[in-house]
């Protein structure tokens, strides 16, 4: 049964009883399509309400959490990125460890990333020979190592002779890394590995 039948069953049942009420009466049937309209109309709202499924509140959604910020070029969106930059925005808790990274880097698109430390343990001869050969300063570096290569641009015969024979990258993911990073660390991201 549709809702705007039940909503012609509740009004009708609602009446009293007697020969004087019909249940068909225009005004009911009326009122009735105005409560199931208005019942569609709530449901569409509760919707709304999740940044991952919001469609006609996600202008107001993202004007009280500041976005679009400088990490997200507004003619490139989709309402899918949007809707994911949303919602990594309100609903994911911080902290600064692999795994609150890791979930970033899986909403926007990088399931498979995955981070390195550089040891603590500074390399003496007393080291083993897979211990890294970084000095303390390295303790503030990570890496981000995404396994496939991403948007890699080559340079061709038309191209000015000061561009770059090869860029890649993803500077929208990594704006937002550079961003939710701890300022005293830094972050390099490498692309085309699965581990550093």
């Amino acid at each position: 049964m549709d809702i705007e039948k039940q909503y012609q069953s509740m009004v009708g049942n609602l009446l009293p009883y007697g020969p004087a009420w019909n249940k068909t009466e225009p005004i009911l049937l009326t009122l009735a399509l105005t409560l199931s309209k208005t019942h569609l109309r709530v449901d569409d709202l509760m919707r709304e309400i999740d940044p991952r499924t919001t469609t006609e509140l996600i202008d107001r959604y993202e004007q009280i959490c500041g976005l679009p910020d400088s990490c997200y070029s507004e003619q490139f969106q989709t309402l899918t990125t949007r809707r994911n930059r949303l919602d990594s925005k309100l609903n994911l808790t911080g902290g600064i460890n692999k795994d609150f990274y890791l979930q970033i880097l899986a909403i926007n698109g990088y399931p498979d990333a995955t981070i390195t430390n550089y040891n603590n343990n500074v390399f003496t001869c007393e080291s083993s020979c897979d211990d890294y050969l970084y000095d303390e300063e390295w303790r503030y570096y990570w890496i981000i190592n995404i396994p496939h290569n991403y948007q890699i641009t080559e340079m061709t015969c038309e191209d000015h002779c000061d561009s770059y024979l090869r860029t890649w990258g993803d500077k929208q993911i990594e704006c937002i890394i550079k961003k939710l990073c701890a300022s005293h660390t830094y972050v390099i991201f490498k692309y085309g590995v699965s581990n550093a």
